[in-house]
C-alpha cells in the first residue's frame, strides 16, 4: 500500500505548475494514484494532473467547525471530499489538519443519497488521501452521471492509447488544410485538451474567454473578484445578463469558483 512518507502535505505549492488542466477522472484513479515527493505534481496515466473534476452519490456527511467532509463514491471507488466553510483561506490560516482550502458557500441541500460533481485538487496528509474542493454542486440532470463517466473513460483512453483512428485522420487533414490551432481536434481542443478546460482559452467562446482574461489579469486576491468588477471591464462588449451568464456556466463546468459569497469568484487555473 502506498504510503504518504513524513506526513507532510504534499501538494500545498502545487498552484505554480504548469499543467492547469480540468481533468475527468474516476475515484479509483485517485485511489491508486502514488503519492508524489514533496512538493511534487500529482501524475495520473503518465500526465501531470491538478485540478480533477468527477461526479458520485455521497455516501456520509461530517459537519466541523471550519469545514465539511463529503464522503463520495462513483462505483469504482470512494474517496473524502473536503469543502473548506470558512475562515481558512488558502495561503492562510491553516486547519487543525494542516491543510488550506477554498473558501466557498456548502449547500445545504447535499446530503446522503444525492449525486454531485466536485471539482478540486487531490491532497494528502498523514497517509491518507482527500480532494480538497473548489466547488462542490447537486447533480440535478442524471444523463450528467453517465456523460461525467463516460468523458472520465475517453481521457483516460486518449492519454493512454492516443485518439481513435478516425480522429487522427481527420486532424491529418485539418493540419493539412492549414486550420489553425483553436481547432476541435488540436493539441488544445477536445482530444488534446480535455474540450478546452482549465489552463487555457481555447475551445471557449469570446464571452467565456473574455471573463477568463478578466480575472486572471487581475491582481491576486484570495477573495476572488467582484462579479460586478467583471461586468464593468466588458461593459462595453457585452451587456451584465450575457456575462452573469457566462460566469455561472464557467462555475458550472470547474472553470470558477464562489469564494467568499455568491458575488466573488476565482479561477480554478489559479489556485495555490
Amino acid at each position: 500500500m502506498n504510503t504518504d512518507a513524513g506526513g507532510n502535505d504534499d501538494n500545498k505549492t502545487r498552484g505554480g505548475y504548469r499543467n492547469q488542466t480540468l481533468r475527468p477522472v474516476t475515484i479509483k484513479q485517485l485511489v491508486q494514484v502514488s503519492p508524489p515527493p514533496a512538493n511534487g505534481p500529482v501524475f495520473i496515466d503518465g500526465c501531470e494532473v491538478k485540478n480533477i473534476s468527477f461526479v458520485g452519490v455521497v455516501r456520509s456527511v461530517l459537519q466541523q467547525s471550519i469545514n465539511v467532509i463529503y464522503s463520495v463514491e462513483d462505483g469504482t471507488g470512494k474517496i473524502d471530499v473536503r469543502v473548506w466553510a470558512g475562515g481558512n483561506d488558502q495561503g492562510g490560516d491553516m486547519g487543525d489538519d494542516g491543510l488550506g482550502g477554498s473558501n466557498q458557500m456548502v449547500d445545504p441541500n447535499i446530503t446522503v443519497g444525492k449525486y454531485v460533481c466536485v471539482y478540486g485538487e487531490l491532497r494528502f496528509f498523514n497517509g491518507k488521501r482527500n480532494v480538497s474542493s473548489h466547488k462542490v454542486r447537486l447533480v440535478t440532470d442524471h444523463n450528467e452521471i453517465a456523460y461525467r463517466g463516460m468523458e472520465a473513460i475517453y481521457v483516460h483512453l486518449n492519454a493512454t492509447r492516443g485518439p481513435p483512428p478516425a480522429l487522427r485522420q481527420r486532424a491529418g487533414a485539418q493540419a493539412t488544410s492549414g486550420l489553425g490551432s483553436s481547432s476541435l481536434y488540436s493539441s488544445g481542443g477536445a482530444v488534446g485538451g480535455y474540450g478546452g478546460m482549465g489552463g487555457n482559452n481555447q475551445g471557449m467562446t469570446p464571452i467565456q474567454a473574455s471573463v477568463l482574461d478578466v480575472i486572471k489579469t487581475s491582481p491576486p486576491n484570495s477573495e476572488g473578484l467582484e462579479i460586478f468588477v467583471i461586468k464593468q471591464r466588458l461593459a462595453g462588449r457585452y451587456q451584465s445578463n450575457q456575462v452573469s451568464e457566462t460566469i455561472d456556466w464557467l462555475i458550472s463546468e470547474g472553470h470558477l469558483y464562489n469564494t467568499i459569497d455568491d458575488n466573488h469568484v476565482q479561477s480554478t487555473s489559479m489556485s495555490e
